[in-house]
């Protein structure tokens, strides 16, 4: 096989046959098209070995038949820039419809591979046979490519056939500034339905044929800093890092896992968190406004959260503690139930709708531009003196409070809560920029200090949830139970948190000298 190429970066959008037909005619897209377009038929095998050694290694190997050429192809994936896809492609044409692994020119990957015994064991997993139309084309310098696929992902299994539909658009960036393709695809957004997608054909393929693959949630990477970055370019790194987590967990969200809901709107608190913490880089008005956009929609997620926790983590807490209480305990899991089915609903309705999908796309084309749009010398100004002017203050906010936990108000522990999220994120965001001994304790005592907070802050939220349902739903002994219970447990909570808020009050910082 050829040597890795770097595929060039690109978006995904999901559509209705009858928006892709739209798009192939878009009025938007006439003044970007350049020539004509063009129309292939092509059939994809993937392969893998029985437990999915490929996979599990983070590449995809497919045959592609084109007419009478065939071409083999290993994918793997890597980041892109601004949250946007990429991956590395090993292509060559081969003989018969058999991958053949010994050609690979990356060495270490070929040994590997070898070394697994990859080839002898391999088998056909899923197909996808599409109909592709391709149209070049052209925005502010940019050029790019549009490829509009229909069809179907087929799993064919001892005699049973599973199948679903793929209609979805991608835009690659051929050459010139990402924010010319981001233009393209916020015009797409703003005249058809379509929804951001960050799922591959070969993700979608495995999952239909492993259920036990459907997409999970997965936690945040901390951002990686050098000395050498500037702080523009810093506030750059980590928003990328927080996208591919937001685009990560998106799937998840769509299939009403709970975890991908908290994950999504852990995310975009990071995003707040990374806006927050350079605000003193960033335009005013733009911060502004992004900042309430992406709070409006960790809001519209709240609901499902706040259910789910309810569910899976506070009545089991509350029955151990009161199990003669079973049957209004029961009654009650009933009445979340439907709550928790009501607010997933909405949940997934906010990710599919054409505003998110147009907040995502101007926050990257923003990320982009944002060189262009602040003084260079704020922009390139050294990134650790600006991280140690962001950590004081975040740290002062959070320790300037004198009076022991056990003695505060409702409202200031809340208030504490929150200073140390946002002391906490900018900790980790700026933490790879120091290496001593003293990084990891420190993160980790702000991490268990956010736990303790976070237990009270779930049993009040326990209360506010009843309180938000009709009255009359429940039964009165059913609010008190909950009611006693959560009172109990948040002076629990707070009393284990009092002495890990002592000693991070006590610890030197690390970026102290």
């Amino acid at each position: 096989m050829d040597a890795a190429v770097q595929e060039p970066i690109g978006l995904r959008l999901t559509l209705s046959p009858e928006a892709a037909r739209k798009l192939t005619r878009s009025k938007g897209l006439k003044p970007h098209r350049r020539g004509r377009g063009t129309h292939e038929h092509l059939t994809s095998t993937y392969f893998d070995t029985p437990h999915h050694v490929l996979r599990k290694a983070g590449l995809a190997l497919q045959l592609r038949q084109d007419g009478d050429r065939v071409e083999q192809t290993l994918k793997a994936p890597v980041p892109g820039p601004l949250g946007l896809h990429q991956q590395r492609r090993w292509s060559a044409p081969i003989e018969g419809d058999r991958p053949v692994l010994n050609s690979i020119e990356d060495a270490n990957l070929a040994r590997s591979l070898r070394r697994r015994r990859c080839e002898s064991r391999l088998s056909s997993v899923f197909t996808t046979e599409v109909e592709r139309t391709t149209i070049r084309l052209e925005s502010n310098g940019a050029k790019m490519r549009l490829a509009i696929d229909e069809g179907t992902i087929r799993v064919d299994n001892n005699g049973h056939s599973k199948a679903e539909p793929i209609c979805e658009a991608e835009i690659e960036l051929l050459s010139g500034d990402p924010a010319g393709m981001l233009d393209v695809a916020l015009e797409v957004c703003e005249s058809l339905d379509v929804r951001l997608t960050h799922q591959t054909k070969a993700q979608r393929g495995y999952a239909l044929a492993r259920p036990t693959l459907r997409p999970r949630s997965v936690k945040a990477k901390l951002p990686t800093l050098t000395a050498d970055l500037t702080a523009g370019e810093s506030f750059r790194v980590i928003c990328s890092s927080a996208l591919e987590h937001l685009f990560r967990n998106q799937a998840p969200v769509l299939s009403g896992h709970p975890g991908g809901i908290h994950q999504t709107r852990v995310a975009m608190r990071r995003i707040r968190a990374a806006l927050r913490a350079f605000k003193g880089l960033l335009p005013y008005e733009k911060r502004k406004a992004f900042n309430s956009e992406f709070r409006a929609f960790q809001q519209r997620l709240a609901p499902a959260r706040d259910w789910h926790v309810f569910l899976d983590e506070t009545l089991p807490i509350i029955l151990a503690a009161e199990p003669d209480q079973a049957d209004h305990i029961e009654k009650l899991r009933r009445v979340a139930r439907q709550e928790r089915r009501r607010a997933t609903s909405e949940a997934v309705a906010a990710l599919k709708s054409r505003r998110y999908a147009r907040l995502i796309l101007r926050f990257q084309k923003w990320l982009a531009d944002l060189e262009r749009e602040i003084p260079k010398k704020v922009f390139n100004q050294p990134v650790t003196p600006f991280a140690k002017s962001v950590l004081r203050k975040t740290r002062r906010e959070l320790t300037s409070e004198r009076r022991p936990l056990t003695r505060l108000p409702t409202e200031d522990v809340h208030t504490l809560r929150k200073n140390g999220k946002k002391a906490r994120y900018a900790t980790e965001f700026f933490s790879s920029l120091w290496d001593g001994p003293r990084v990891k304790p420190y993160l980790k005592l702000m991490a268990k200090l956010q736990d303790s907070l976070g237990s009270a802050n779930d049993a009040t939220v326990a209360r506010q949830i009843l309180w938000s349902l009709r009255p009359g739903r429940l039964e009165p002994e059913v609010v008190r139970l909950v009611q006693d219970w959560s009172d109990a447990r948040i002076k629990t909570c707070i009393t284990a948190a009092h002495p890990q808020w002592r000693r991070l009050r006590r610890a030197k910082a690390f970026w102290q000298a």
